[in-house]
């Protein structure tokens, strides 16, 4: 207990120190950049984005372009995964690596779903909030870390991004990604899930500046407390809320129903990061103009800087 202690006090004191290193590639993130990003995904030309058709596909080859552009590495000589998730459906994950500026056997992996439910009845349902949101903060945090690894100053672990394909088969995606990793699931530090970011439409107190985040728990002790530091920063100031709105049975519901799940269950450390669910989930009406933009970057960035530090300690 002592050193866990020790650990942590170290860890808090040098947090503001950190911050330092942070800021500079937080400018890179603006408005503009995500909603180019989210408005693309959430394109009716994806019809959706259901995990087998070829608008899926489409999305696909746009995250594989944009990985490829930051220079991340593939994952086992390929930035996509292929698993069977039906007779009928092959789910397609885009893996790309981030090695850490020094040579280390650790990992952290970040991962968002790109598919969502299609068309239905000729409706289309473009999942802006689920999940072009998540995605999009994914393909900025690739390009923010990419930079720092090019100036050398991090990450300190390997980073894993990885946009999950077949969420909505029951995360046959996720659970492929797991159950193949090569080498020893203990190798990841942790698991660090993007599901519905982008609106202000529940709030978990009174304002509409607030971020859920389950599993914290989970983490190991020295690494618990960084997101309750972060969320009192000026830069990211935000409600936080450690559950799923004070209940305990929900909170255990919601925890199971995304990726990070397959990860608890192979006893990983994830964490779920979500705005929660809202009137316009799983509906048609689940477009771009419900995102708020602004909220989103402030999610992104304290994201950015949660994952820099549990990279370097």
């Amino acid at each position: 207990m002592k050193k866990i202690a020790l650990y942590t006090l170290l860890l808090l004191t040098t947090l503001p120190l950190l911050a330092q290193v942070t800021e500079q590639y937080e400018q890179k993130l603006y408005r503009g950049k995500q909603q180019e990003i989210l408005s693309h995904i959430a394109d009716d030309m994806a019809k959706g984005r259901a995990s087998g058709t070829i608008n899926k596909q489409a999305i696909e080859q746009y995250i594989v372009r944009r990985f490829k552009e930051y220079g991340l590495k593939p994952y086992k000589w390929h930035y996509t995964q292929s698993s069977r998730c039906s007779d009928t459906i092959i789910a397609r994950n885009v893996v790309g690596i981030i090695p850490a500026v020094v040579q280390t056997d650790k990992y952290v992996v970040v991962g968002a779903h790109y598919d969502h439910i299609g068309e239905i009845n000729g409706k289309i349902y473009n999942g802006a909030d689920d999940n072009a949101s998540g995605v999009t903060a994914l393909i900025n945090l690739a390009e923010m870390f990419s930079e720092m690894k090019k100036d050398g100053r991090g990450p300190a672990k390997n980073i894993i991004f990885v946009a999950f394909d077949g969420k909505e088969f029951n995360m046959c995606g996720s659970e492929h990604f797991v159950q193949n990793l090569p080498f020893p699931a203990r190798n990841i530090t942790c698991m660090v899930n993007l599901d519905m970011i982008g609106t202000d439409l529940e709030p978990v107190g009174f304002r509409r500046d607030y971020l859920i985040v389950l599993g914290e728990e989970r983490l190991d002790p020295k690494y618990r407390g960084i997101l309750g530091y972060l969320s009192r920063r000026k830069n990211y100031d935000m409600d936080l809320d450690l559950t799923f709105y004070g209940s305990k049975d929900f909170t255990q519901i919601f925890y199971r129903m995304s990726d990070q799940y397959s990860f608890a269950k192979a006893g990983i450390p994830a964490l779920l990061f979500t705005s929660g669910i809202h009137k316009h989930t799983y509906k048609p009406s689940d477009k771009s103009d419900i995102i708020n933009y602004d909220l989103l970057r402030k999610r992104t960035l304290l994201i950015f800087n949660f994952l820099f530090r549990i990279c370097e300690y």
